[in-house]
């Protein structure tokens, strides 16, 4: 019999006896593995004679025992706090690693979460590829490199000097903030059977690769949707296959399971599986309630061979100038910040958990959305989003520059990927898929559009920018706003404001008194040390902005920026953020909390109503005690003496809010307690005291674990926060001097060492290294008075 008859019979009776099945679940296999952590145990080193030949590096036979052994996240360069000479050059990380001879025969990817920019990789010697651009995974098959009986090694060489070729492209020097270096994100290893469900972004495809949810009609009463997979033939022999897609509710009940009809797919090529579903009464993903479905996806034959889990939410949105920004029918304005995703001294370099942290102080802040300037962001910090109820506009690298044929292409390239990576976050709402403030000639919009459509096809994708010609118009508040915005067919949102309006003295001065203001005292750039005065007017200017941007068609308005952080041209912090760079919140933070409505029920998180006294209390505070709270009514004590019982302020400033700040005007200060009581219908909800700070009498540390424990099994990193305190406790804010960090247990202190503390806080970052018990501990000096505190971290 001719050989490919007798296969076709085989592949026919195959099919036939697959599809028998009906829909019953099929078997499982154990021995799919996908998502190995390829973190740990690889050689770095920074080169500064550049003239090298990669041939060096890149041989398995150099010896790399001698340069550091880092674990990932990792950035090439420990940074000082205030950086203005940001490390750029070449990076090389070196990585042994084993496959079992019981693999042999499946395929074998690795996969980068982040390499910055220009990033060449070697296996066993020989050279893959070179990839470009700082910000996006990329996936590579290293199957026909590796040996499956000895020892292998993956070598990379990271280049992160300026590159007008590559986005964003401006040199760091210009750069309003710093690229930073390093494989920065996750490794992961896959191991897979030759027949797989393929990775979105290597697989190419147009709508497709990898699974691809896309939604016809979503509604309190059913959501209309597709599932399409996208399964990779990498064996020499066609394979009879079918798709099995199994969806759980956010109880992890099973609401749909349905197997595919069987199918063939030749050899070494590929086929998509699409199938349709409708499922009634859904559980919709909100701001406020974020419900999450699963989508279990198996490819099997005889058995599975892979499998592969998708979270998805199921909700509807549209933006249009009549109704601002609509989530399942129902209008919300989306209270926004924008986000730099460094930390200090290791740049770009955060733990998963730190990710999350971050997203979760967003959102405590009483913030609903968050603009991600001006780059990519990583995938543990999407999943919080989507986990927490952010709504995300998600951009592409740019910022002040347009490049030429070969940079406009590798933006069209980091559209496709951008989508292709998140295009199933319920979370993403608007894909900033063009360059900030760059001038954009119409082709260039046009062809962006088009990716954006052909890639994201469906009524609930919506691209912006800052030109004509997007679905969404974003403007920011020194450029003008949108006070007179008049195009009827696009929505619009302010993506900035807050900061360089009141810097520049180009918007928003309208409060009684600004003029008389020095320049260092009227803008917004505070620093938590900066003092109460200070403080108090960054949170007016931020007050007097979100109030006049919700007089416009606005559908919502993003503060510059969330946390302060470090930029190329410049060499201070821009510190307009209501944060500092060590995630310590300044009293702005609670004036957003503050606009949050208390029937709002943050789950793990802090509780609603709030109440917060913007104020020390000591004898240079202001007599004007400004109160930030979503109550109805606030009472004030002063040592338990009533002050008096106000309603929030009225007056041009507060027209717009949803929950104007309370001022109680005292007319002398006394030393002692501050307490505010917040009340909702007579009834005590909340309630704050402040306490005159006495003299430093101790160190109290803290650590930043804000929504997710310090994991001992990563190399997770936290805020350490030594709190100088009086003998009751309090902080005291006027307290500056230096702090000395010390470290018992297998962890590293990371940053300037001693510190000056910053109002009454010094800051360090703690890294785990291994399981075992940690004891920080802190020493300053008062005078004559010893100070000292230490605290174990679980």
């Amino acid at each position: 019999m001719n050989k490919p008859i007798f296969l076709n019979i085989l592949l026919s009776v195959a099919l036939i006896a697959l599809f028998s099945c009906s829909q019953e679940r099929v078997k499982r296999n154990n021995e799919i593995t996908r998502d190995i952590n390829f973190n740990k145990s690889w050689f770095f080193s920074k080169i500064e004679n550049d003239s090298v030949d990669d041939n060096k590096y890149s041989k398995t036979e150099f010896d790399h025992s001698k340069w550091q052994k880092v674990n990932l996240p990792h950035t090439a360069n420990i940074e000082p706090l205030v950086v203005n000479d940001q490390w750029q050059g070449i990076a090389w990380y070196r990585k042994e690693f084993a496959l079992k001879k019981s693999d042999s025969g499946k395929v074998v990817y690795v996969e980068l979460g982040a390499a910055m920019q220009v990033a060449d990789i070697w296996v066993n010697g020989t050279h893959i590829e070179t990839h470009y651009g700082g910000y996006l995974p990329f996936s590579l098959d290293i199957t026909n490199y590796v040996n499956f009986d000895q020892s292998n090694l993956i070598a990379l060489k990271l280049d992160n000097r300026d590159n007008i070729n590559v986005p964003p492209g401006k040199p760091i020097k210009t750069l309003d903030f710093c690229y930073y270096g390093g494989l920065y994100r996750n490794v992961k290893m896959h191991i897979v059977n030759p027949l797989h469900i393929s990775n979105a972004i290597e697989a190419e495809k147009i709508a497709g690769g990898g699974i691809f949810v896309q939604y016809d009609d979503v509604s309190s009463d059913s959501a209309v949707f597709s599932v399409k997979t996208h399964i990779l033939n990498k064996s020499n022999k066609p394979k009879a296959v079918g798709v099995q897609t199994e969806i759980s509710d956010p109880d992890g009940k099973i609401v749909i399971l349905r197997k595919s009809k069987i199918d063939s797919v030749t050899a070494m090529s590929d086929t998509h599986f699409k199938q349709d579903f409708v499922l009634k009464k859904p559980q919709l993903w909100d701001i406020d309630s974020p419900k999450r479905y699963t989508v279990k996806s198996y490819v099997f034959t005889e058995e599975v061979v892979d499998y592969l889990e998708t979270n998805i939410g199921f909700r509807s949105i549209s933006f249009s100038v009549n109704d601002g920004f609509l989530i399942n029918g129902k209008k919300k304005y989306l209270r926004g910040t924008n986000r730099h995703q460094e930390y200090p001294y290791i740049g770009n370099a955060l733990s998963d958990e730190a990710q999350y942290r971050d997203a979760y102080k967003i959102k405590q802040a009483g913030f609903d959305y968050i603009r991600l300037s001006h780059y990519p962001q990583a995938d543990a910090f999407m999943d919080a989003c989507d986990e927490l109820g952010l709504v995300v506009m998600n951009c592409i690298p740019g910022w002040q520059f347009m490049g030429g044929e070969k940079f406009q292409e590798l933006c069209y390239q980091n559209i496709r990927d951008l989508i292709r990576r998140d295009r199933n976050r319920p979370s993403v709402i608007l894909w900033e898929t063009s360059l900030n403030e760059s001038w954009m000639e119409d082709d260039f919009i046009e062809t962006s559009q088009k990716i954006t459509h052909e890639e994201l096809p469906g009524k609930y994708t919506y691209s912006c920018g800052w030109q004509k010609g997007f679905d969404v118009f974003i403007q920011a508040r020194q450029h003008g706003g949108l006070n007179e915005y008049n195009d009827p067919e696009v929505g619009a949102i302010i993506s900035e404001y807050g900061d360089w309006e009141y810097f520049a003295q180009n918007a928003g001065l309208d409060q009684p008194g600004f003029k008389n203001l020095l320049k260092e005292e009227r803008n917004s750039r505070q620093f938590r040390a900066s003092g109460e005065k200070r403080l108090l007017q960054q949170a007016m200017n931020f007050q007097e902005a979100h109030n006049d941007n919700q007089k416009t068609v606005a559908a919502g308005d993003g503060l510059w920026v969330m946390f302060d952080y470090n930029r190329g041209y410049d060499n201070t912090i821009e510190a307009s953020g209501p944060m500092d760079v060590f995630r310590l919140p300044k009293f702005s933070h609670y004036f957003f909390q503050s606009q949050r409505d208390v029937q709002v029920d943050l789950k793990n998180g802090e509780s609603n109503p709030m109440v917060f006294i913007a104020n020390y209390w000591t004898d240079n505070s202001p007599l004007d005690v400004r109160v930030f709270s979503n109550c109805t009514k606030v009472k004030l004590f002063l040592n338990g003496d009533l002050i008096g019982v106000q309603k929030p302020d009225e007056n041009e400033f507060t027209s717009h809010l949803k929950h104007p700040p309370f001022t109680f005007k005292l007319k002398k200060f006394t030393s002692g307690e501050l307490t505010a009581v917040g009340l909702i219908d007579e009834h005590e909800e909340a309630r704050h005291t402040v306490k005159t700070p006495g003299k430093p009498a101790a160190i109290k540390i803290e650590f930043d674990i804000s929504g997710k424990p310090f994991n001992r099994e990563s190399q997770d990193i936290v805020f350490a926060y030594a709190k100088i305190i009086d003998e009751n406790g309090t902080v005291v804010p006027d307290f500056s001097g230096e702090v000395q960090f010390d470290l018992v247990g297998p962890a590293t202190l990371i940053g300037q060492n001693p510190i000056k503390a910053e109002a009454g806080i010094a800051t360090i970052l703690l890294q785990n290294k291994k399981q075992g018990k940690i004891e920080v501990s802190a020493k300053s000096k008062f005078m004559n008075t010893n100070l000292f505190g230490e605290e174990k971290i679980n």
